[in-house]
């Protein structure tokens, strides 16, 4: 990285690795949804509460499209599928989260690098 982080984009890096710690505990149960052998149904109600939590959480931060996904998320926990194809499917969920939390927190530190070459550039010219 060419310089250091304005606090604004520091701010909004933290705020994105708290979201990845959540979406790390929904992930966490989702595995444990995935690999339990006796009863994977006592895990449906903590991924839903956390699926239903997520989603707040984006929508608050404006983070519509992970809010909308968190929401599928929910209604997929509940769903009536089979065991494989619920864990098909939420596994497939949490890796999307994951991967469009990680497209954020590198376009926060691409703009803010293009933020600091525009500075750099116009103090030079001036």
């Amino acid at each position: 990285m060419a310089g250091k982080l304005s606090p604004s984009a520091q701010g909004k890096l933290a705020i994105l690795g708290e979201f990845v710690n959540r979406v790390q505990r929904v992930h966490g149960l989702v595995e444990q949804f995935a690999t339990s052998k006796t009863n994977p149904d006592q895990f449906v109600m903590p991924m839903t509460r956390g699926f239903s939590q997520l989603k707040m959480v984006f929508m608050g931060a404006g983070l519509d499209a992970m809010s909308q996904l968190c929401g599928s998320m929910e209604i997929a926990s509940k769903r009536g599928l089979s065991h494989m194809q619920k864990v098909r499917i939420l596994r497939e969920g949490v890796g999307s989260l994951k991967f469009q939390l990680e497209l954020e927190q590198r376009a926060i530190v691409s703009e803010e690098q293009a933020r600091q070459t525009r500075e750099a550039a116009a103090d030079e010219s001036s």
